[in-house]
């Protein structure tokens, strides 16, 4: 009996541990659906794409349209016409003509994502058709192109070629622009240029200060009403003196005609 008993014990043990070892189990099943935020039970759709070269694209790598993450990476496949990836995407995609799919880098440290661009051309793309990415450039390549581009200006400026490489190393422009400053100098000194444009300031300052205390014809005519008020006198005058001779006109025509009839 007492055999029996410590052999229910242990079978009892054993089942704790077990429903115990379960429970986290499920837990941890649990959490990674949580923290993964996948959801399994929704409808997914497949895209599969061909590239030439996905610059280090992996599983589980997010696919990305206008900066929302809308489904991942599941698997890339090497083939003879290229790498084939496929991916599952929350959405149904509705592609255009003009459509574009890219690999892009995160950052200069690592880390990829898939771009889909769905285009904006008023053809839609077959649902059938045979989707095509396109060729990726790394970061790291891009700045190696641009340090290269650089080095071979650089290397062309020290070798005084084109007008920037003469510009440095060449000193005429500097020995030019020395000799126009000193000249520039020595025409504007004490018995030069700038005397003279002082003195033309000065006059122009004496000119308007006389004027505005209406010296002279040019202040007059400025400051005073008497020429205007003349002015228009006069013209009133003429203006009545053509008006009788306009109507005076008439009698005098028929006055030169009656005498010279007779």
């Amino acid at each position: 009996m007492k055999r029996i008993g410590n052999r229910a014990r242990e079978l009892f043990m054993e089942m704790l541990v077990g429903a115990l070892m379960f429970v986290l189990l499920l837990s941890l099943a649990f959490f990674t659906i949580i923290l993964s935020r996948e959801n399994y039970l929704a409808k997914t759709y497949p895209l599969e794409v061909v590239f030439d070269d996905v610059m280090g694209l992996r599983d589980g790598d997010n696919v990305v349209i206008r900066g929302m993450t809308v489904g991942k990476v599941k698997k890339l496949e090497l083939q003879s016409d290229g790498v084939h990836i496929t991916a599952t995407l929350q959405r149904p995609l509705r592609l255009k003509e003009d459509y574009t799919i890219r690999v892009v880098s995160t950052s200069v440290l690592g880390g990829r994502y898939l771009q889909v661009d769905e285009g904006t051309a008023a053809a839609q793309l077959p649902a059938d058709a045979a989707l095509r990415g396109e060729t990726p450039r790394d970061l790291m390549v891009l700045a190696a192109d641009v340090v290269a581009d650089f080095k071979d200006i650089t290397a062309k400026i020290r070798a005084g070629e084109g007008t920037l490489g003469k510009l440095v190393m060449d000193d005429t422009l500097y020995n030019d622009a020395r000799d126009f400053m000193a000249q520039l100098k020595q025409s504007t000194g004490e018995d030069g240029m700038l005397v003279k444009l002082e003195q033309t300031a000065v006059n122009l300052e004496e000119i308007t200060a006389r004027i505005n205390k209406g010296e002279g014809t040019l202040g007059k005519l400025v400051n005073e009403d008497g020429l205007y008020t003349e002015t228009m006198a006069t013209l009133s005058d003429a203006r009545k003196t053509l008006d009788d001779i306009r109507e005076t006109s008439p009698l005098v025509t028929f006055t030169s005609i009656l005498f010279g009839a007779l």
